[in-house]
């Protein structure tokens, strides 16, 4: 009898708080860019762990979320989404650099403009842990935690990049943080960063050998950010609006 009591018991406190639960969608506007460096100091102490130059670019996240209440203000929320990253990377500006260290009578001004546009598209898992605080018509909201991620698609210079042959990893392991208001009917809007992780890139031996000192602008025409070798990091930022339903009950 006891055991049933308990037993009982303990499916009511799990349906209470399933029907607490709340399901919603978000969608924001997403700045990303890419921390790119390759370490050169095996060339000697003057060419040390240069970083790989790399202008933002405006993509978008957007998906589904959940708010699973806690105990006190807290609750975790977990989202399912649709994450555009990468970054404009300065290649023939980082090229020339190089070429001016080992051939300083070298043109390089033809190469200096030369990008790499690359694009990652992520189905991203991030789940945070949020303290909410009661202000005015609904509560601010702090959030932190980890996120998963798994490439799906891509491209450089508008060439997809196969996942499978390439220089870049599928998976991407970051932290974020968020803050942001809620309106007691649901809608929301927060601010928050992304900090990748997780090395993206295959190529981790630093390699020069793809630049050729007599034809710059032929070499930068077949390399990508990752074909330097070293590190390739994603960082992403935005505001984010929500609505999440109300809960049933």
């Amino acid at each position: 009898m006891n055991k049933s009591l308990l037993t009982a018991t303990l499916l009511l406190i799990v349906a209470n708080g399933f029907a607490q639960v709340r399901y919603g969608i978000v969608g924001s506007g997403q700045g990303s860019t890419i921390l790119a460096s390759v370490d050169l100091t095996n060339l000697g102490p003057a060419f040390g762990v240069p970083i790989i130059p790399v202008n933002a670019r405006i993509g978008f996240r957007a998906g589904l979320m959940a708010d699973f209440p806690l105990a006190g203000h807290f609750s975790v929320r977990p989202q399912l989404l649709y994450s555009a990253k990468g970054g404009d990377v300065q290649t023939g500006m980082f090229v020339a650099g190089l070429i001016q260290k080992f051939s300083p009578n070298t043109p390089i001004t033809d190469i200096i403009g030369f990008q790499s546009k690359s694009i990652i598209n992520y189905v991203e898992l991030p789940v945070q842990l949020v303290y909410s605080l009661p202000a005015g018509p609904g509560r601010l909201l702090v959030g932190v935690g980890p996120y998963a991620a798994v490439a799906v698609s891509g491209s450089i210079n508008g060439q997809a990049i196969n996942f499978n042959t390439s220089n870049f990893r599928k998976l991407d392991l970051g932290a974020t943080a968020s803050m942001g208001y809620e309106l007691t009917m649901g809608l929301s809007l927060s601010a928050y960063y992304a900090h990748g992780l997780t090395n993206i890139s295959k190529n981790t031996t630093p390699n020069l050998g793809g630049i050729n000192p007599l034809d710059p602008a032929g070499s930068l025409a077949s390399l990508d950010p990752s074909s330097f070798g070293g590190t390739l990091y994603n960082r992403s930022y935005g505001i984010s609006v929500g609505y999440l339903l109300p809960s049933r009950r």
